[in-house]
């Protein structure tokens, strides 16, 4: 990692804080007790032209690996956030057959983003408890989770069917996903709004603006397209003032090139505007590989990758690149040998890391006991894991400063010892401010005897 010393930070960047540990609505403490309060802020770089991803050989979870039986048959979907001081992540699975699926929702947890550790209590939100909390839809997929700074607590949207019709020789014949939403005050107990929150979607990717709003991009159907499949070939994008109610607002990216679908948007801030990694379907590989459709696959089809894009306003994506940024694996042995698919990306400093979903060389799918599953269909079974270095740049103007029930603290960085005071609720706020703007975070602290 190269640090590239400046005068002053780019105009675009502000300081936003990308996590906060410890995380929740409330933290309680014993009189006598001692935490540490810490804030990590979102590094001053951007995404590099070319990416030159790094992959590891070996999935970093996978049913190949897992200790649980709820997701030996499926598990994929990761979405990956850091609180708490650690990497959290939420992912799919499932035990059952692939096609459609009664997919489940699970959570593991790891201190250096490579070796997880599931959750004893898996699966944290099943099929069943979409059921309980509407019978809107069924087979749990694409989680997306954000903590939320401003109110202090954990938000999900996720995708379910809502419809699913197909013939006995398994053509789809209609199908309907919309987007779901949950809140949580720790991450694992959710609370499942009990209706539907987009009229179509599916793996939505979003961002809190500063004023609390949100913006989403989702693959959605357009209104009155009679193709079920057409959901794989748009990307909407969508705001909403709280996070339930959504306004679709263009439809931004159809596929092109190379690519004859795009699914699986996955955007971040980047710069002064935004990067969009999204995955696609195409005929072949690369120039050694000339194997006709449905050579490879079933009737979903062809190969699978992903490719990139940038945008100023995160409407208009006319810096595509047009090629694949992240193939699958050119040994034909790997986990991520035929689809690297629904990219996370994280921004840490002077790197960006990606998760994704991996389909290996396997034709049809396993079941849980490792025979050969019946009838047609594939599974996603591993969970894969790159990282791409970024020059992070200094930024000379940040200045960190504490408050403790409105009183300031001496201490000028990004953690604060703290030790209890008296019993009662007590605030404790870290602002970080640089010459472009500013960002704070507040601790309600609980002392009990």
């Amino acid at each position: 990692m190269t640090l590239i010393p400046k005068n002053a930070p780019p105009d675009w960047y502000v300081p936003r804080i990308g996590a906060v540990s410890p995380a929740g609505p409330e933290i309680v403490l014993a009189v006598g007790e001692t935490v540490d309060l810490s804030v990590e802020i979102e590094p001053c770089q951007t995404v590099p032209r070319e990416q030159n991803w790094q992959r590891r050989e070996r999935p970093v979870l996978s049913t190949t690996n897992t200790t649980q039986d709820w997701s030996r048959v499926m598990l994929y979907m990761p979405r990956v956030i850091r609180a708490d001081g650690m990497y959290k992540m939420w992912y799919v699975g499932t035990s059952g057959p692939p096609r459609p699926a009664s997919c489940h929702l699970g959570y593991a947890t790891s201190q250096d983003g490579i070796h997880w550790e599931e959750y004893p209590g898996n699966p944290i939100v099943t099929d069943q408890a979409l059921q309980d909390a509407g019978g809107w839809g069924w087979c749990f997929q694409s989680p997306f989770v954000l903590y939320d700074l401003k109110e202090r607590k954990y938000r999900m949207w996720f995708s379910a069917l809502t419809h699913w019709e197909q013939t006995d020789d398994g053509e789809l014949v209609e199908m309907t996903q919309q987007v779901g939403y949950a809140e949580s005050p720790d991450g694992i107990a959710w609370d499942i709004h009990p209706e539907p929150v987009t009229r179509s979607g599916r793996c939505a990717s979003v961002i809190q603006e500063a004023d609390g709003s949100f913006t989403m991009w989702a693959n959605a159907r357009p209104a009155g397209d009679p193709d079920p499949s057409s959901i794989y070939g748009h990307i909407m994008l969508l705001r909403s003032p709280d996070g339930i109610h959504w306004e679709e607002i263009a439809d931004v990216i159809q596929p092109e090139g190379i690519y004859k679908s795009c699914v699986y948007p996955h955007v971040i801030r980047d710069g002064p505007g935004f990067a969009m990694w999204h995955g696609g379907h195409r005929a072949a590989l690369r120039d050694d590989v000339s194997f006709a459709r449905g050579q490879l696959d079933d009737a979903y089809g062809d190969w699978f990758d992903l490719t990139f894009a940038r945008s100023a306003d995160g409407q208009a994506w006319t810096d595509r690149v047009g090629h694949p940024v992240f193939p699958p694996s050119a040994n034909k042995d790997a986990f991520d040998a035929r689809y690297t698919s629904t990219p996370h990306v994280l921004k840490l400093p002077g790197r960006y890391v990606l998760y994704y979903s991996a389909r290996d060389m396997l034709e049809g799918w396993l079941q849980a006991d490792g025979a050969l599953g019946p009838g047609r269909g594939f599974a996603y079974r591993h969970i894969g894991y790159a990282t791409l270095p970024a020059e992070e740049h200094i930024d000379p103007t940040l200045r960190y400063a504490w408050t403790i029930d409105g009183e300031p603290h001496a201490e000028r960085t990004g953690t604060l010892h703290f030790s209890t005071l008296e019993p009662g609720s007590h605030h404790v706020t870290c602002q970080v401010e640089n010459a472009n703007g500013k960002a704070a975070y507040t601790w309600n602290l609980v002392l009990g005897v």
